[in-house]
């Protein structure tokens, strides 16, 4: 049974002269049935309401605001207000929901998009340019607000300055509807971002479809660009040096510039000649084997190591390279070559597919994800020593056409590495049949 100090007809002098309570307690108004004053221990006084729907075995709390800020007349209103969408069995926490879900501006949805994703640095960077930049006048309106028309518009203006820019924009505002679709619904999950006016790019084919790069170094520049990475390294300093390294590891392995700059000593392994980068780009850990020019080179940095973790480290307060663009700039200029870090990614893409690796050899060394529906790919495991000779392979090949490698002498290092690597019995079978080879031929020679 509830007292009657707990019921009454709110008013502002019987309400204003309630004691502070040792716990947090519940007045009920005499006027509007399910109208409460809560009254908590630091002095809060809030309106709510409190009542059960239809159908439902636990009432409904609805806040309505705080007292004395929110009027006990204006509290009876949006009582009453909450209490007959209770009577026709709606909720009007849920109400409020969707048209807070409706207000959600672009940045909003945006900074949900990036917290509930695992993005590298580099994409990270790229989409909050995207959007704090080139859809700034956009980040504070509602998204379900953005049509079509807006869609085309900064489409076109964009595009005024860079085809490619306006394009990559375009897709970030996209993937954000996408993702808006499935994170915000309304009552039994219907979607309240259905549409994405982004499409209207495909549907009126607006797309400005600028071609990818693919630029690479030849084999023809291949000598000059060594010779330019040597130089610098051996005129420049500590940083110079480490940014020369790291772009010779570059072309080496075909991984990409944020995995190399994150890359720590206690993930190198010198002794079994692997190593691993664990922040890659689409997240997944990636085991590689280290080549033997690569391993002088590795073994080089780590006699002349500090105290930074990272292997390609820089004499600043973070210890690791951030951003080699003016050693770029002179390797570029001293080589005559016009090559970025992605072109060399691409030389050994290229270098490898020339060697007749393998699909799925290339696709491991270069980390990239194989179709889900992709048995096959399923049942090939690739760890660093089935990538060890594919790996040498490509290095001595680039090397070889750089001019740093005898091409006799990588043959004789290949013939080397079968013979260690076979069986006294397959070593006897090889010797007694070269040995009857060289007897014929010497016989067809007399």
């Amino acid at each position: 049974m509830e007292s009657t100090q707990t019921r009454f007809r709110f008013n502002k002098r019987h309400i204003d002269g309630l004691p502070l309570p040792a716990k947090r307690i519940r007045y009920r108004d005499d006027g509007v049935d399910g109208l409460i004053l809560e009254h908590s221990p630091s002095g809060t006084k809030t309106f709510r309401v409190y009542k059960k729907i239809k159908g439902q075995t636990s009432p409904v709390t609805v806040t309505l605001g705080k007292y004395p800020a929110m009027s006990i007349e204006n509290a009876r209103k949006q009582a009453l207000d909450a209490l007959n969408a209770i009577t026709s069995g709606q909720n009007p926490n849920e109400n409020e929901r969707i048209k807070k879900l409706a207000r959600i501006t672009l940045l909003e949805v945006y900074e949900d998009y990036i917290r509930v994703k695992s993005f590298s640095d580099s994409t990270l960077y790229s989409y909050k340019r995207n959007i704090k930049s080139y859809l700034k006048a956009y980040n504070n309106r509602a998204l379900i607000k953005f049509t079509e028309e807006d869609v085309k518009t900064e489409h076109r203006r964009i595009s005024a300055l860079s085809p490619a820019q306006a394009d990559a924009t375009m897709r970030v505002l996209r993937a954000l509807f996408n993702f808006a679709k499935y994170e915000y619904r309304g009552p039994e999950n219907i979607f309240l971002f259905e549409h994405n006016p982004v499409h209207i790019l495909s549907h009126q084919k607006l797309w400005n479809k600028v071609e990818r790069r693919n630029t690479r170094l030849t084999k023809g520049q291949l000598p000059d660009w060594f010779k330019a990475v040597e130089t610098i390294r051996e005129e420049g300093d500590i940083f110079a040096k480490s940014v020369c390294d790291m772009v010779e590891m570059a072309l080496l392995t075909g991984l990409r510039k944020n995995e190399l700059l994150s890359l720590t000593w206690d993930r190198v392994n010198l002794e079994e000649s692997t190593f691993f980068i664990s922040t890659t780009k689409n997240g997944d850990r990636l085991e590689l084997p280290i080549s033997r020019h690569l391993h002088v080179l590795l073994s080089r940095r780590d006699l002349n190591k500090d105290t930074s973790p990272f292997v390609f480290n820089a004499p600043n307060k973070y210890g690791q390279i951030k951003e080699p663009k003016k050693v770029l700039i002179k390797i570029r200029e001293l080589s005559g070559c016009d090559i970025n870090l992605h072109d060399l990614r691409r030389t050994f893409t290229t270098t490898a597919e020339a060697l007749n690796l393998g699909t799925y050899t290339i696709k491991r060394m270069l980390n990239h994800r194989t179709r889900r529906d992709d048995v096959t790919a399923g049942y090939t495991i690739l760890t660093p020593e089935e990538l060890r000779e594919p790996a040498q392979k490509i290095e001595d090949r680039l090397l070889v056409q750089a001019g740093i490698k005898d091409p006799d002498e990588s043959l004789n290092k290949k013939l080397a590495y079968l013979i260690e690597h076979l069986s006294d019995e397959q070593k006897k079978k090889l010797i007694t049949s070269l040995t009857e080879n060289m007897a014929e031929e010497t016989k067809t020679s007399e």
